[in-house]
Protein backbone atom coordinates (compact mmCIF):
# COMPACT_ATOMS: atom_id res chain seq x y z
CA UNK A 1 0.00 0.00 0.00
CA UNK A 2 0.93 3.19 -0.65
CA UNK A 3 2.34 6.02 1.80
CA UNK A 4 1.36 8.51 -0.38
CA UNK A 5 -0.96 8.95 -3.86
CA UNK A 6 -0.93 11.64 -6.70
CA UNK A 7 -3.16 12.59 -9.24
CA UNK A 8 -2.80 14.72 -12.37
CA UNK A 9 -5.33 16.05 -14.65
CA UNK A 10 -5.33 17.50 -18.01
CA UNK A 11 -6.11 17.45 -21.51
CA UNK A 12 -6.55 13.64 -21.26
CA UNK A 13 -7.81 11.22 -18.97
CA UNK A 14 -6.88 11.42 -15.42
CA UNK A 15 -3.32 9.84 -13.90
CA UNK A 16 -2.23 8.65 -10.47
CA UNK A 17 0.96 7.20 -8.99
CA UNK A 18 1.57 6.44 -5.54
CA UNK A 19 4.90 6.36 -3.65
CA UNK A 20 6.10 4.26 -0.60
CA UNK A 21 7.92 5.61 3.18
CA UNK A 22 11.28 5.40 1.40
CA UNK A 23 10.77 6.84 -1.72
CA UNK A 24 8.51 9.80 -0.66
CA UNK A 25 6.87 11.77 -3.58
CA UNK A 26 7.26 14.83 -6.07
CA UNK A 27 5.52 16.58 -7.93
CA UNK A 28 5.33 19.61 -10.03
CA UNK A 29 3.06 21.82 -12.42
CA UNK A 30 5.10 23.54 -14.94
CA UNK A 31 4.91 26.37 -17.81
CA UNK A 32 7.54 28.35 -19.57
CA UNK A 33 7.78 30.89 -16.78
CA UNK A 34 8.45 28.18 -13.89
CA UNK A 35 7.38 25.51 -11.78
CA UNK A 36 5.46 24.87 -8.64
CA UNK A 37 7.03 21.71 -6.93
CA UNK A 38 5.87 19.89 -4.05
CA UNK A 39 7.17 16.92 -2.60
CA UNK A 40 6.26 15.06 1.10
CA UNK A 41 8.54 12.61 2.72
CA UNK A 42 9.06 11.07 5.90
CA UNK A 43 12.09 12.01 8.12
CA UNK A 44 14.53 9.27 10.08
CA UNK A 45 11.93 10.22 13.11
CA UNK A 46 9.14 9.29 10.90
CA UNK A 47 7.79 12.89 11.22
CA UNK A 48 6.15 13.75 7.60
CA UNK A 49 7.86 16.46 6.11
CA UNK A 50 6.43 18.73 3.06
CA UNK A 51 8.37 20.80 0.74
CA UNK A 52 6.65 23.43 -1.60
CA UNK A 53 8.32 26.12 -3.67
CA UNK A 54 9.02 27.18 -7.41
CA UNK A 55 11.92 26.90 -9.52
CA UNK A 56 12.68 29.26 -12.74
CA UNK A 57 13.63 25.81 -14.94
CA UNK A 58 12.15 23.52 -16.11
CA UNK A 59 12.66 20.80 -13.35
CA UNK A 60 12.13 20.00 -9.81
CA UNK A 61 14.39 17.85 -7.15
CA UNK A 62 13.97 17.79 -3.53
CA UNK A 63 16.27 20.47 -2.13
CA UNK A 64 14.98 20.07 1.60
CA UNK A 65 17.34 22.92 2.36
CA UNK A 66 16.03 25.43 -0.03
CA UNK A 67 14.94 28.53 0.72
CA UNK A 68 11.37 27.44 0.22
CA UNK A 69 8.79 26.16 2.59
CA UNK A 70 10.41 23.40 4.30
CA UNK A 71 8.90 21.60 7.66
CA UNK A 72 6.73 18.99 8.70
CA UNK A 73 2.78 18.63 7.50
CA UNK A 74 1.65 20.53 10.78
CA UNK A 75 4.26 23.61 10.32
CA UNK A 76 2.53 23.82 6.71
CA UNK A 77 -0.94 23.56 7.52
CA UNK A 78 -0.53 26.41 10.26
CA UNK A 79 1.57 28.45 7.53
CA UNK A 80 -1.33 27.60 5.68
CA UNK A 81 -4.29 28.99 8.57
CA UNK A 82 -1.76 32.31 9.31
CA UNK A 83 -2.01 33.01 5.90
CA UNK A 84 -5.83 33.12 6.42
CA UNK A 85 -5.76 35.52 8.85
CA UNK A 86 -3.81 37.91 7.48
CA UNK A 87 -6.28 38.10 4.81
CA UNK A 88 -9.20 38.73 7.05
CA UNK A 89 -7.48 40.98 9.49
CA UNK A 90 -7.98 38.44 12.10
CA UNK A 91 -3.98 39.19 12.68
CA UNK A 92 -1.94 42.53 11.88
CA UNK A 93 1.55 42.59 10.41
CA UNK A 94 4.11 44.84 11.59
CA UNK A 95 7.45 45.19 9.67
CA UNK A 96 10.30 46.22 11.07
CA UNK A 97 13.51 47.96 9.75
CA UNK A 98 16.84 47.13 10.21
CA UNK A 99 19.84 50.10 10.93
CA UNK A 100 22.00 49.79 7.88
CA UNK A 101 25.96 49.06 9.42
CA UNK A 102 28.46 51.24 8.06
Amino acid sequence: MSAFYGMVCGNRSEATRGGSKASGFESSCQSYDGSVCVSMRYDSEDKLMVRVGTNDGSSCYSDYNSKDFNGTFEDFKALLKLNDDIRHGRVSVVRHRTKKEN
